[in-house]
């Protein structure tokens, strides 16, 4: 009996870029721990858990008007870091943004969502495992 071997953190980040790219996120459900969380550094803030949550959460958002792009990609050995520049549709005064995404991957399954405002921040966690599952 043979399975298919899980995807590694490059084939990860490769669909993680797709699916921010596209806005097809349930691209991602395959690679998605059933009990991820999705939160600030700290734990606190409105996180979500739970694959079903964090797909419908980025559909809202999509459906909501806010475009992404990939401004870079880190690839750890058990992490992933986009760099990300939000935008809204229409646009907003005021200076573009970029916000850092920390995607902890265990058994080929992305299981903790930790954003940063700072790039060496999440560089950092993603590096050194500082943001942990909890699962």
């Amino acid at each position: 009996m043979s399975s298919s071997p899980r995807p590694g953190p490059s084939d990860v980040s490769a669909r993680l870029r797709r699916a921010v790219e596209t806005g097809d996120w349930q691209s991602l459900a395959e690679v998605i721990h059933p009990n991820v969380l999705w939160g600030a550094p700290e734990g606190g803030g409105t996180g979500c858990r739970g694959r079903s949550a964090v797909l419908s959460r980025c559909a809202a958002l999509h459906a909501d008007g806010l475009c992404v792009t990939v401004d870079e990609i880190f690839t750890y050995p058990a992490a992933v870091v986009l760099g990300l520049h939000p935008q809204r549709a229409l646009p907003t005064s005021g200076p573009h943004v970029a916000v850092y995404q920390v995607y902890d991957i265990t058994g080929g399954l992305i299981t903790r969502i930790t954003g940063y405002a700072d790039r060496l921040e999440a560089l950092d966690a993603a590096y050194t495992g500082a943001a942990t599952t909890g699962l």
